[in-house]
C-alpha cells in the first residue's frame, strides 16, 4: 500500500497544471527551423507558409506569429483569414480557395485572393462597383490536370479580359496544384508542368510570376520552385506520403504525449479491449494510456501500431505495440518487455521519438490526417 501511495503521489504531482496527462507539445523553434531549411532548398523562391486547417492542427495564430511579421502566409478559407486578422496578424495572407461571397472581400488589405472559377470574377466586380474596396490583389489558379479547382485553358481569355477591364485588380501570379508530386519522376507531374507553361504562353506579358511547388514539388521537382513555393506538411515535420523519402532534415513540430494511467496483468489466451480483437499469446502486462479517438488518435489503428514509452529514470525509449481496439478516451499497449513500468510513465503517440508518418502508415492513413485530427479538447502547450 505504501508503494501505491508513493506512485499515486508522484502521478498527481505531475498533473498539477493539466488535469489529464494528454497534451500536444508544439515546438515553435522546430517550426521556424523547418521554414529556414525549406527556404534554403529553394533559394531563388519566396516561401508561402501554409497554415490552413489551424496550421494542420498545430494552432494557426501561434504559428503565424512564429513565422515572423514579414512572412507570407496562406490559409484555405476566408474564415481562417478573419481569425488571423482578429488576432492582430497583419502579414500578407493568401486565401487559397478565394472568396465565396462579396462580404468576404471587405477585408482585402494585404490579402491575395486565389481565383479558380468564373463566378468569383463577378464577386470582384460587385465589390469594386460598390466601392467596398478600391483595390484587390489576386492569383489565378489553373487546372492542369488535377480537375479539382482551377480555370481551364478555354476560360483564360475571359479571365484576362476581365482583369484588363478592371484597373483596381492587381494580378500577383498564376498557380497550379499537383496530384502526384509525392512521387519522384512521375509522368503526370511532368505533364502538369508542361500544360501550365503552355496555358500561360499567350499571356506572358500579363503574368510572368508563378507558384507551383507544394511539399512534393519542393522535394522532387526543382523546376517547379518558380517565384513562390508552398510548403504544407513539410513545415510540421511530415512527409507528403508515408513511403516517400525526404532528403531534407525536418523536425517534428508536434509531440503528441500522454501517460500510462493503469496497468493490468493479462494471462495467456485472455483478450483486451472492445470486440476482443487482441489475444495474449503469453502472460502479458497491458498499460492503459489516456488517449483515444475523441482526442484524435486514429480509431482504425491496428494491433501492433507503434507507440513510444519513455523510461522516467534514464530516458530510454522503447517502441511497443498497440494491443486492442482504440476506444474513445483510451488505448491499451503491450509493455510486457519493459522493466519497471509504472503508472505515470510518459508515452509519445507521435513526435520526435516516433514519426507521425510511421504511425500513419501503420494506421492506414497519412500524417495530414493525424495532425488535423487532434481534437480541441487536447491542450496545446507551446514551447
Amino acid at each position: 500500500m505504501k508503494q501505491l501511495s508513493v506512485l499515486f503521489s508522484e502521478f498527481s504531482r505531475q498533473q498539477t497544471q493539466i488535469s489529464r496527462p494528454l497534451k500536444a507539445v508544439i515546438k515553435l523553434e522546430a517550426f521556424q527551423e523547418n521554414i529556414r531549411t525549406i527556404a534554403d532548398s529553394a533559394p531563388e523562391s519566396r516561401v508561402l507558409v501554409v497554415i490552413k486547417a489551424d496550421a494542420y492542427g498545430h494552432g494557426a495564430i501561434e504559428l503565424a506569429r512564429a513565422a515572423g511579421e514579414s512572412g507570407e502566409l496562406a490559409v484555405s478559407i476566408p474564415e481562417e483569414l478573419r481569425q488571423l486578422r482578429n488576432a492582430g496578424i497583419q502579414n500578407s495572407i493568401w486565401v487559397l480557395e478565394g472568396p465565396f461571397s462579396i462580404a468576404c472581400l471587405r477585408d482585402s488589405e494585404n490579402v491575395v485572393w486565389v481565383l479558380h472559377s468564373l463566378w468569383q470574377l463577378e464577386l470582384l466586380r460587385q465589390a469594386l462597383d460598390a466601392k467596398m474596396v478600391s483595390s484587390l490583389s489576386v492569383c489565378i489558379k489553373l487546372d492542369t490536370g488535377m480537375h479539382r479547382l482551377g480555370f481551364s485553358a478555354a476560360e483564360l481569355a475571359e479571365v484576362f479580359d476581365f482583369l484588363a477591364r478592371h484597373k483596381g485588380i492587381t494580378l500577383t501570379c498564376a498557380m497550379t496544384h499537383f496530384a502526384m508530386s509525392d512521387e519522384p519522376e512521375n509522368e503526370s507531374v511532368m505533364q502538369q508542368i508542361s500544360r501550365f507553361d503552355q496555358m500561360l504562353t499567350p499571356y506572358t506579358d500579363v503574368v510572368n510570376r508563378h507558384s507551383m511547388a507544394n511539399s512534393g514539388g519542393i522535394l522532387f521537382y526543382p523546376q517547379t520552385h518558380r517565384d513562390w513555393i508552398r510548403p504544407g506538411i513539410m513545415l510540421y515535420g511530415g512527409k507528403p506520403s508515408p513511403d516517400c523519402v525526404c532528403a531534407l532534415k525536418l523536425r517534428a513540430v508536434m509531440q503528441f504525449q500522454s501517460a500510462i494511467i493503469a496497468l493490468h496483468h493479462v494471462k495467456k489466451d485472455e483478450y483486451v479491449g472492445y470486440g476482443s480483437t487482441w489475444k495474449a499469446e503469453r502472460d502479458s502486462l497491458i498499460a492503459t494510456v489516456a488517449a483515444g479517438y475523441a482526442d484524435g488518435y486514429p480509431r482504425h489503428a491496428k494491433n501492433g501500431t507503434p507507440v513510444a514509452h519513455i523510461n522516467p529514470q534514464n530516458g530510454t525509449v522503447s517502441i511497443v505495440p498497440l494491443a486492442g481496439r482504440v476506444s474513445m478516451d483510451m488505448i491499451t499497449i503491450d509493455v510486457t518487455d519493459i522493466e519497471n513500468v509504472q503508472v505515470g510513465d510518459t508515452i509519445e503517440l507521435w513526435g520526435e521519438l516516433l514519426a507521425a508518418d510511421e504511425v500513419a502508415k501503420s494506421a492506414g492513413t497519412i500524417a495530414y490526417d493525424l495532425f488535423t485530427g487532434v481534437s480541441k479538447r487536447v491542450p496545446r502547450v507551446y514551447m
